[in-house]
């Protein structure tokens, strides 16, 4: 078996069609429901094309946090909010303490292949052999390589390839040939959560 197949670091490469954060934020939602412990930051987009805000959301806590200003209609500067991303990354170094079956991070984008953004969090919970996921886009996908080693796996964008690669993964875990990172923590329920469960909330790609 090759070592993509058990992988416990994977890469969502949207192709342009699918609505690639609701899939992951669903994937999410469905593997909660089943008591696994999915921690981290989905991506989630409110308004119309002109003032449209782009926030994280915890999956643990529901708490939002915008990483894009409104800078007005005439507006042609860089919307992202590099304060939004700095305060949700605690999000992400929490994790680290608490453990999790899954870390998803919204993106490996434009800061993260430059080193920034969550790049350390990310590095670090790989060490941690704390399985990850996020979304690369094909221009960041050779950084991204470069990044894991090439020791990541790269998943179609539907619910059914996040689903394959994770069962997959969880049986490895749980037959002892991969690391347990579960915690006892009990699963928390939130307004976000059951917004989402009920296909209130509106997801959206809205990071570059």
């Amino acid at each position: 078996m090759d070592h993509q197949s058990v992988a416990p670091i994977a890469a969502v490469i949207p192709d342009g069609n699918a609505d690639i954060d609701q899939i992951v934020s669903g994937f999410a939602i469905a593997q909660i429901g089943r008591g696994r412990q999915i921690r981290g930051l989905v991506q989630e987009t409110c308004g119309n094309c002109q003032s449209r805000q782009v926030s994280l959301v915890d999956l643990d806590s529901g708490r939002m946090y915008p990483i894009t200003q409104y800078l007005g209609t005439h507006s042609v500067s860089c919307r992202l909010d590099l304060g939004g991303i700095v305060e949700s990354s605690v999000v992400m170094r929490r994790i680290a303490l608490r453990g999790a079956d899954l870390a998803i991070f919204n993106r490996y984008s434009a800061l993260e292949a430059k080193g920034g953004g969550f790049a350390a969090e990310m590095l670090d919970l790989m060490s941690r052999q704390i399985p990850v996921l996020t979304i690369v886009p094909r221009r960041h996908l050779d950084a991204w390589r470069t990044f894991t080693g090439g020791l990541s796996a790269e998943l179609a964008p539907n619910r059914q390839a996040l689903e394959q690669w994770f069962d997959q993964l969880h049986r490895h875990q749980a037959s002892g040939t991969a690391p347990s990172t579960t915690t006892t923590e009990p699963l928390r329920r939130h307004d976000w959560f059951a917004r989402a469960g009920r296909g209130e909330s509106t997801l959206y790609a809205g990071r570059p």
